[in-house]
């Protein structure tokens, strides 16, 4: 329930709902409460003394009566919903948003199948109990209150039964929720894993049949499922045996004033009609709890998914706002890039664990309009230092500088706006081709699209497709090359118009040719732009037309200068250039 309440900051907008629901409760409650004594008045008055008359008007008093009831059941339970829906919706909004405010490092903790199960079965089961459990929560402590001094009004020697019915039932509510709790939670868990693995399956498809692994998937995803399955039914199999007990308790009570009642209806102590009132009212003790006992699975999943939902919201950015948020277009130089003493390690999901660092001591010089290449093996740390431009990570020490400034100084929008970066594995959004190329600009004119397409060689194959530059893409780009991807990824960049521009091994996917056009056409748009290009590579190739090649190795800095001066001093430069070209002429 402590968990449950930290919902309530979403509810409070909402709460003329919440005013109405709850006043439309009180009203059905008491409601429910008059009709036994209009029981007890058809037997004691009308049928003992034989008065038709009595019996018909007391009978249409109790159909008016719950007629109301339902009416304003109804009412009360349209108020919860809208309560609910408003609340949840703003409550996924809310949560949606500060997710998309996570840096790289958020997202590295926390994987893309858990954020999705919060935002959906989790939010599913808040929304349920909200729903239902606002009348609940009015109505069950008024029921129970006015239930019971209607019993002690009537016969107060038959309460005894009552007062021990109430704390078995209430122990065996509190022993189920307890457990069911810490289960609920478990099951979540294992919700979890089991997106996780369906979302890796349904991504990797295509590594997945060229490796001919579809058995092992499908007996992966059976071991999840069957974990789940099993975590799931030791809870259900706690909560389904709740209610058998709890009405076997009450059935047993009622036996048992049945059996006192009616040995003080004999003794003429207790009418028949506050008898048969007597255990109506007993029933109203019993029910509030009952129908806790009913929702409690819900409230206990409930609780552990908001707890879940809490996490995620409590999850601060490791990337901050700047306090000064310094526009970068208002510098001479937007272009410059500076690593001055640039560390970084990642951090493990185990605090207890220190990786190691992937940049180690990087000074680097891009002054603005020239063309650098940062060449290294797999995982030499070249993603790492270029994602420490844009602020996807901060540095562990030292300092990035943009156009003269810290970035940490400067405002994320400007700078994300002033740094475009196309990755070697680009996503793309469900649409068409002339959507995902403006997503960064999208109110960019047709013609500037077809520019940056020129200019990342995508043209071509675009007006080739069946409805060019409106033909669809599938979520991921699926229906498209991983080559063209690339290069929509590479225009979409472009449009932007970016005073620096990285590319991320962004040209792995293509031909050599390709490459060499998209090389000449980006040579020729700097040279318009006076813009700064930073390219990371594997392949020589890409940066051979470079004014300077960065080598790193094992996330340091260990060579730099021209080709020409790297063939001639550097053994590392010379050994990939050995291991992709042949021996190199000298």
């Amino acid at each position: 329930m402590k968990a449950l309440a930290a919902i309530w900051p979403w509810v409070v907008p909402y709460r003329r709902y919440v005013i109405a629901a709850l006043t439309g409760t009180l009203i059905s409650v008491a409601i429910n409460l008059l009709i036994p004594l209009q029981t007890a008045r058809v037997i004691d008055e009308g049928i003992a003394n034989d008065d038709g008359g009595l019996v018909r008007n007391t009978v249409l008093v109790m159909v008016a009566l719950i007629v109301a009831g339902v009416l304003v059941s109804a009412v009360t339970s349209a108020m919860a919903v809208r309560m609910a829906f408003n609340t949840v919706t703003d409550l996924r909004r809310d949560l949606y948003s500060h997710a998309q405010g996570f840096s790289f490092g958020n997202l590295d903790r926390l994987s893309s199948g858990e954020i999705l199960t919060r935002l959906t079965s989790d939010i599913t089961k808040v929304t349920t109990v909200l729903t239902m459990g606002l009348s609940f929560v009015a109505q069950t402590p008024i029921m129970f209150v006015g239930a019971l001094v209607a019993i002690l009004s009537i016969d107060a020697s038959l309460v005894v039964v009552v007062l021990a019915m109430i704390p078995a039932i209430g122990l065996l509510i509190w022993y189920v929720l307890a457990r069911s709790g810490l289960l609920y939670n478990a099951v979540q868990n294992r919700l979890d894993r089991l997106n996780t693995v369906l979302q890796e399956n349904i991504q990797g498809a295509e590594v997945i049949k060229a490796f001919v692994r579809q058995e092992d998937q499908i007996q992966r995803f059976d071991e999840v499922a069957d974990d789940l399955a099993d975590q799931a039914t030791v809870v259900n199999q706690l909560v389904a045996s709740l209610m058998p007990t709890l009405i076997a308790i009450s059935s047993l009570g009622i036996a048992a004033i049945i059996w006192l009642g009616g040995n003080n209806v004999i003794d003429g102590s207790l009418s028949e009609g506050d008898l048969v009132a007597f255990i109506s009212y007993m029933a109203m003790v019993a029910m509030p709890m009952m129908m806790f006992a009913f929702i409690q699975p819900m409230i206990s999943a409930a609780g552990a998914s908001m707890a879940r939902i809490s996490e995620v919201l409590a999850e601060v950015p490791e990337i901050p706002e700047s306090a000064h948020g310094i526009d970068l277009g208002d510098q001479p130089q937007p272009g410059d890039v500076r690593f001055d003493g640039v560390c970084f390690r990642y951090q493990a999901n185990d605090p207890s664990t220190t990786l190691d660092e992937a940049v180690s001591d990087i000074n680097i010089h891009i002054p603005q309009g020239s063309t650098v290449a940062i060449l290294g093996a797999t995982g030499s740390g070249k993603s790492t230092l270029v994602h420490l431009i844009p602020r996807f990570y901060d540095a562990s020490s030292g300092t990035v500088l943009v156009g003269g400034v810290d970035v940490r100084e400067l405002s994320k929008r400007s700078l994300r706006r002033s740094v475009g970066i196309a990755l070697q594995e680009p996503e793309l959004f469900s649409g068409t081709v002339m959507d995902n190329i403006r997503y960064g600009r999208p109110d960019a004119a047709d013609d500037e699209v077809l520019e940056a397409a020129k200019a990342a060689q995508a043209h071509g194959f675009i007006t080739e497709m069946t409805e060019g530059y409106l033909s669809p893409v599938q979520q991921g780009g699926s229906n498209l090359s991983g080559g063209q991807r690339q290069r929509i990824a590479i225009a979409r960049t472009l449009l932007v118009d970016p005073a620096v521009l990285i590319l991320d091994d962004s040209t792995s996917a293509v031909d050599l040719e390709t490459e060499a056009r998209i090389q000449d056409a980006l040579a020729a748009f700097r040279n318009r732009t006076d813009r700064t290009v930073i390219l990371v590579a594997q392949r020589i190739s890409t940066a051979l037309g470079a004014d300077e090649i960065i080598v790193l190795d094992r996330g340091r800095v260990v060579a730099d200068g021209t080709h020409q001066e790297l063939l001639s001093s550097s053994e590392v430069y010379q050994e990939i250039f050995r291991s992709q070209l042949g021996e190199p002429v000298r």
